[in-house]
C-alpha cells in the first residue's frame, strides 16, 4: 500500500499520468485511455500500460485516493451480511434477510429471460417473453 496517497503520480511521465487518469475516470477501457493520453498507437500502447508495475500502482493508489472510506465496500456489505445470517440472537426473519441481500450481491437469484422472435425481414415481428417469474407476454413490432 502507498503511504503518501498524493503522490500517487510520482515516477510517471506527463503521459503515463494522462493515462492512468483517464483509465480511472472511463472505468478501465485501456484503449480510450492511450488515445485520450495522446498515444500514437493507442491499441497496443494501452495495453502494455496495464503491465507495467509503476502504473499499476498508479492506478491503484488513485483508487485510493477517491475512495471514500465512509462508503461500504462490496466486501464489506457481504461480510456484514453473512454475519448478520449467521447470528443466533437475531431472529429467523432476520437471519434470512440477510441471506437473501447476500444471495442477491452474489447474483444466486438472477431471473432466466427467454426471447422467441419469429416474423419476416420487412413486416410484423413477434417477440415472446418468457420468464419464471413474470406471465408470458407477446409484443408485436414493426
Amino acid at each position: 500500500m502507498i503511504d503518501n496517497v498524493t503522490t500517487w503520480n510520482e515516477g510517471l511521465s506527463e503521459r503515463q499520468r494522462k493515462f492512468v487518469e483517464a483509465y480511472s475516470a472511463n472505468g478501465g477501457n485501456a484503449l480510450a485511455a492511450a488515445t485520450v493520453a495522446g498515444y500514437s498507437k493507442p491499441h497496443p500502447q494501452g495495453a502494455e500500460n496495464l503491465q507495467k508495475p509503476t502504473i499499476q500502482k498508479a492506478i491503484e493508489a488513485l483508487r485510493l485516493t477517491t475512495t471514500n472510506d465512509a462508503i461500504a465496500t462490496r466486501e464489506e456489505r457481504q461480510r456484514t451480511w453473512t454475519a448478520l445470517m449467521r447470528n443466533e440472537l437475531l431472529t429467523p426473519m432476520e437471519r434470512m434477510k440477510a441471506s437473501e441481500l447476500l444471495g442477491k450481491a452474489q447474483g444466486d437469484f438472477i431471473d432466466r429471460v427467454e426471447n422467441n422472435v419469429s416474423g419476416n425481414a420487412g413486416g410484423v415481428w413477434t417477440v415472446q417473453i418468457v420468464s419464471p417469474t413474470r406471465k408470458p407476454e407477446s409484443i408485436e413490432m414493426e
